[in-house]
């Protein structure tokens, strides 16, 4: 069997052309940047559809705090002694400051037609705080105002009550008076009096957590989700803003929720595979 020679012109480039255009893409260099090394005449836009091809999408990049080397070793020494952890147990908490107005940054726009969009130099902030677990899950606790040791104390102390706690059906009879705490090291969590204040509140039940490790906290995931929600409805007012975050939350599914927590023994394993380095979480 053999392919036949199909009609229509041929493509300007080459297969060793585009493993340049690959290669130079890598190297973060834009589409126009990369039709200008070429040594032949090539549009952005093709190079463009060449590298859609490839694989590879035109996205904001990601930017994390960077890591010291004494970071990583903290890091693999975390994943190798919570590597057979029962994470089923843990309710992961954190908070996320949501923009007001807040929009997606990217959008597919016409050349002589772009998309402008008005927007506030300081837009209203809300700040959220909320925890989830394999079988439990807090409500979300809103505030504006600084975050600091005793506002963290009034939160855990209205949101982590069972009567403000929601546990799946299918909850082990023994994990509502027996689930761990985890938060990360931000200084407002790890003050003398916040410290005091949660030992005393969950007792021995407090997890310890990596610095600058929030790929390593599955709440993030609900807040990408959540952030990615409040864009698409394009909110006008912080109440809007409370109301749609309060309505994705209360809908997360478990099934989402335990994918996260489920994926914590792989990423410990990737974290100790690679030397503590960050992971795509």
């Amino acid at each position: 069997m053999h392919d036949r020679p199909r009609s229509g012109r041929k493509r300007i480039l080459a297969t060793s052309d585009v493993k340049s255009v690959v290669k130079m893409a890598k190297k973060r260099k834009s589409a126009p940047q990369i039709a200008r090394s070429l040594k032949k005449t090539v549009d952005p836009r093709t190079i463009q559809r060449r590298l859609r091809e490839e694989g590879f999408v035109y996205k904001k990049i990601r930017k994390t705090e960077r890591l010291t080397e004494v970071q990583k070793q903290k890091r693999v020494e975390y994943a190798e002694e919570m590597q057979d952890y029962d994470w089923s147990r843990v309710l992961f908490s954190d908070e996320k400051t949501f923009l007001l107005g807040a929009s997606s940054e990217y959008a597919w726009q016409r050349a002589n037609d772009p998309i402008v969009q008005d927007y506030v130099r300081h837009a209203p902030k809300l700040h959220v705080w909320g925890a989830i677990g394999a079988h439990i899950k807090s409500e979300l606790y809103f505030f504006q105002e600084n975050f600091n040791s005793d506002k963290y104390q009034e939160i855990l102390r209205a949101c982590l009550v069972k009567k403000r706690l929601k546990f799946s059906q299918d909850c082990p009879k023994k994990l509502p008076q027996n689930w761990v705490f985890l938060q990360d090291n931000s200084p407002v969590h790890k003050s003398k009096t916040s410290m005091k204040f949660v030992r005393g509140f969950v007792g021995d039940r407090l997890i310890q957590h990596p610095a600058v490790s929030p790929d390593l906290n599955p709440i993030e995931d609900m807040w990408s989700y959540l952030d990615r929600k409040t864009k698409e409805a394009k909110v006008t007012t912080i109440q809007g803003l409370k109301n749609v975050l309060t309505k994705e939350w209360r809908a997360l599914p478990w099934t989402e929720i335990r994918k996260s927590v489920d994926s914590m023994g792989r990423r410990l394993e990737q974290c100790r595979e690679s030397g503590g380095c960050r992971l795509p979480y």
